[in-house]
């Protein structure tokens, strides 16, 4: 049964756990860098990802272009720890991932995805999803550093402005920005 499938899924230990000795992030300036990172899913031998080196300092915008299945989401899934490299490191401000206590560093993490979801209600319900207790000033911080202000004030009902379901209403771009 479906609850059956659930009380399984929600049992299950996960394979990523912090280290012992798991360290918090303090100020994060931003910087990545992908050390010689090799990567395969765990029920498959083949490689997605083989000895790869890249820098992104921080503040900086990178595009990464490739067929589907080239392994451009499984790099980004690296660094938050959604699966963890076969070798080499992920770095964030010169510390491995590995090394971080793992909810510390997801809090600090936002993942775009290029299919964003968005639900049928305000913009400010959107942006405060995941996070209940955010404060308006919160949610306007969010807002500004997800470079979403200017569409959100140039709108008649600001925050408050409705989304229809799956967010049609808004652009592509503005999807994403809400997202995030």
């Amino acid at each position: 049964s479906g609850f059956e499938r659930f009380m399984e899924m929600i049992s299950v230990i996960p394979d990523i756990k912090d280290a012992p000795d798991a360290q918090s992030m303090q100020e994060v300036k931003g910087n990545i860098s992908f050390e010689n990172v090799s990567f395969h899913y765990a029920d498959s031998d083949q490689m997605v990802l083989n000895h790869v080196n890249l820098d992104v300092p921080a503040g900086e915008y990178v595009a990464l272009v490739g067929s589907s299945g080239a392994g451009k989401t499984t790099l980004c899934s690296l660094i938050p720890r959604f699966y963890d490299v076969t070798g080499g490191s992920v770095l964030v401000d010169d510390i491995d991932v590995r090394e971080y206590n793992l909810k510390n560093l997801r809090e600090r993490i936002s993942v775009a995805l290029q299919k964003s979801e968005i639900f049928q209600s305000s913009i400010k319900e959107n942006i405060q999803w995941g996070r209940e207790n955010a404060t308006d000033t919160d949610i306007a911080n969010a807002a500004s550093i997800a470079q979403a202000m200017e569409f959100i004030s140039t709108s008649a009902d600001g925050f408050d402005t409705l989304v229809t379901q799956q967010g049609t209403s808004l652009s592509g771009g503005q999807k994403q920005r809400v997202a995030i």
